[in-house]
């Protein structure tokens, strides 16, 4: 299946800003992140179809996952 892959902030280093990338059937955020290099990490916000996700969830032929770190400051 095709997802199509937004790069925010500090992952921008894992790709280009915007990419697809052909994972199996069944995938989940977590094999997203494998195949992109970046370790599982606590504060690693994802939305698919521009809705909160979590690591576990599965993906489907055409989503959109964004990945960016929380927005902090003061």
């Amino acid at each position: 299946m095709k997802i199509h892959v937004k790069l925010y902030g500090e992952f921008l280093k894992y790709g280009p800003e915007e990419s697809y990338k052909e994972l199996p059937e069944g995938s989940t955020v977590n094999d997203l992140l494998k195949q992109l290099s970046i370790e599982e990490r606590n504060y690693i916000i994802f939305l698919i179809n521009l809705k909160r996700s979590w690591f576990e969830d599965k993906l489907s032929d055409g989503d959109t996952v964004s990945i960016f770190s929380p927005v902090g400051g003061g």
